[in-house]
């Protein structure tokens, strides 16, 4: 896995919401002003548009603490692009462009796993 540095803002989040819980945990234990210490959040290309597959609390934080180029490396698993592509239109339909689009959409654990994990589970399975 090889990183680089990108622009947080040229990465699309592929997410609708954050899990407040998660925000709060990672609160502690990641340091966004470590840009070059930490983990490399993972991307792929849809189309011309970069966007997160993972990570998205920790673009989250690094944009929280007004650090726009952060280490990012191409993932190369073999993810469902067909629910990657659902998730991308619904968060253009929602305009959720970019990860400070998210600020307002933190909901607590539970209601995320609802609105947002059995979203997806149903997108899977072709009910949404």
């Amino acid at each position: 896995m090889k990183s680089f540095l990108m622009d947080l803002y040229q990465i699309r989040p592929s997410q609708l919401y954050l899990d407040q819980e998660k925000i709060e945990r990672l609160k502690g234990a990641f340091d966004p002003l470590n840009v070059r210490f930490n983990a490399p959040l993972p991307i792929k290309k849809n189309g011309g548009e970069a966007f997160l597959t993972d990570g998205h609390t920790r673009a989250f934080l690094y944009s929280e603490a007004k650090i726009s180029v952060i280490p990012v490396y191409w993932d190369t698993d073999d993810l469902d692009m067909d629910l990657y592509q659902t998730c991308l239109e619904w968060c253009r339909k929602e305009q959720v462009i970019f990860i400070d689009d998210l600020k307002d959409r933190i909901l607590p654990h539970e209601q995320f796993e609802k609105q947002w994990i059995e979203r997806c589970a149903r997108a899977v399975k072709g009910e949404d």
